[in-house]
């Protein structure tokens, strides 16, 4: 039997907050505003002795125990171990209502987010957020974890699924031997109910967003099991497209075996009229501004049509991934599988005004959410257990350019005489431009991973290996002058009373050149530039040295 990974998969469900009495409300306003404000004071203490407290390889991990040795006192511990009387900050006393467990929760959310701040740092550098530097009036959300919580049916007239969690406050203070119990309706639907059986719910977190709507984040650890290595390797390269909406192919160490579209014609066609709908909306505000007429019906219709287009992109995309995650575990029962997508780097900035590409372009490359696509398929082979992150990992965002206009079969460089055409003048191959681009980036993911690098296969996948193989071309190493002049010293470069800037014919063109009015046929030339800048313009030597002369300089011999 294959072995078996875990992975973390969250899951958003809303409070139903109008069915509560306002004893619970006030309740769970107050468990989360507490839980607040001993988070920030965890952070306080965090940010005061950062360097005491920062601890592995890097430095970029808060060492919990020595966190506890300046906020918790300590009675009774295990044999080894020193009692702590008192602390620099004892937290115990700033805060005597709340439970020990509840405290360490608090701990554990505030060493999390300051781990995170380190991280952003090192990346950003000052730019990063600081966790102590937000809002006050923010909720900040603890994690309570699955020994102080449960998720419970009891069909009522008022919900069928509570939640039921531990009060934070200490129970010893009042002499009871039982903590007090707080009971939260939820809103749950089938989506959530599927999500709670795909594993074990280990962790949950209750918190406000920004429209102070309450919500709970489940955490939900689902087993996924290992790839079996048994399977042939397989690397499939999705292109991005606009009509159409990806094209996906599938290279494996014998050939390409197949190649399939995703269309969303419905997309494009429902994006365009609403486009229409605004643009005729604009033009009726604008006509009815400029003629002192009433525009505030327009105006409300176009505030309304503000969020529908992104939401129909956001729709059709989610509908899209879906399609190609059902194909991908499709081809994971016969291989082991790779997934390589296009970066579409810097395309925006090809698409700004004044590149005389259209207005139409413009649009068309703007709206184009390609990077929302990225992202959550990413999202989702991550929830399948998938690595994503890792250097030779599975799934690689890898560069896009030129992989549309290279031939897959022989590597030159060919053309597109339609959106949907590429013909390669080299070796004649003709096919599909999106399906081009996807066999190529499907080659680069193989030259990237080094695992692969090892499979023997033909064509494609043999040749990106040997790419990946073949030694970079090293520049060659030049001695310094040392201050010593670049020129002979054995003749003059130039005669008494010259100019070396006047020697515009240093040496003869005719022993480059087929011969006078022809152009270059040069096989090197002829790779490296298609079309020359000036055909036909060889002349031979002797009519150069005469115009040399005629403004006053010497031929060079």
């Amino acid at each position: 039997m294959a072995r078996s990974n875990s992975v973390i998969v969250s899951v958003k469900a809303p409070i139903n907050w109008e069915v509560m009495t306002e004893k619970k409300q006030q309740r769970l306003r107050q468990t989360v505003g507490r839980d607040t404000r001993v988070i920030r004071a965890f952070l306080g203490v965090i940010e005061r002795h950062e360097d005491a407290l920062l601890t592995g390889k890097n430095r970029d991990r808060i060492s919990d125990g020595k966190l506890d040795q300046l906020t918790m006192t300590a009675f009774k511990v295990r044999a080894g171990y020193q009692q702590r009387p008192s602390v620099l900050h004892d937290l115990k006393v700033r805060f005597p209502r709340m439970s020990q467990n509840e405290m360490a929760e608090c701990r554990k959310t505030a060493v999390s987010q300051y781990e995170s701040y380190l991280k952003l740092r090192k990346q950003k550098g000052r730019v990063a957020s600081h966790p102590t530097r937000v809002s006050s009036s923010r909720r900040i959300p603890r994690w309570v974890f699955t020994q102080r919580f449960s998720l419970v049916e009891g069909p009522t007239s008022v919900a069928r699924w509570w939640v039921n969690i531990r009060d934070a406050l200490d129970s010893t203070t009042k002499g009871k031997r039982v903590h007090d119990r707080l009971v939260i309706p939820l809103r749950i639907s089938p989506f959530h109910l599927n999500q709670f059986s795909r594993g074990e719910v280990k962790a949950l977190q209750i918190f406000t967003d920004d429209t102070r709507k309450w919500w709970t984040t489940f955490a939900v650890r689902v087993d996924v099991p290992d790839v079996s290595e048994t399977l042939p390797p397989a690397v499939i390269g999705i292109d991005l497209g606009i009509e159409k909406a990806a094209c996906v192919s599938l290279l494996t160490p014998e050939r390409v075996r197949e190649t399939r579209f995703f269309r969303q014609g419905e997309k494009v066609e429902r994006i365009k009229a609403l486009d229409n709908q605004v643009a005729g909306l604009q033009r009726e505000l604008d006509f009815r501004k400029n003629t002192g007429l009433r525009y505030d019906q327009v105006a409300s219709k176009l505030k309304g049509l503000r969020h529908k287009r992104e939401n129909v992109s956001k729709e059709c995309n989610r509908v899209l991934v879906h399609q190609i995650l059902d194909y991908i575990n499709e081809l994971s029962e016969r291989y082991t599988l790779y997934v390589a997508i296009g970066r579409l780097k810097n395309i925006r900035q090809q698409a700004r005004k004044g590149n005389f590409q259209g207005r139409a372009f413009r649009g068309m490359i703007h709206s184009w959410a390609f990077s929302r696509i990225t992202k959550s398929l990413s999202h989702n082979l991550a929830q399948l257990g998938w690595s994503i992150e890792r250097k030779n990992s599975r799934f690689r965002v890898v560069p896009e350019s030129w992989t549309s206009i290279m031939c897959w079969k022989c590597g030159r460089k060919g053309v597109r005489p339609r959106q949907s055409l590429f013909i390669c003048p080299t070796c004649g191959n003709k096919c599909n431009a999106d399906m081009n681009g996807a066999i190529n980036i499907a080659a680069r993911l193989v030259t990237l991973t080094k695992s692969l690098h090892s499979v023997r296969g033909q064509g494609k996948w043999n040749d990106a290996i040997q790419r990946a193989k073949s030694p970079r071309p090293q520049a060659q190493g030049k001695t310094p002058s040392r201050g010593k002049s670049l020129l002979s010293s054995k003749s003059r470069a130039s005669g008494a009373g010259e100019s070396a800037v006047i020697h515009t014919a240093q040496m003869s063109l005719l022993s480059f050149s087929d011969g006078a009015e022809m152009s270059d046929d040069d096989h090197a030339v002829e790779r490296t530039v298609e079309i020359l800048s000036a055909a036909g313009k060889d002349a031979p030597a002797l009519q150069q040295e005469k115009e040399v002369r005629s403004i006053g300089g010497s031929a060079s011999r």
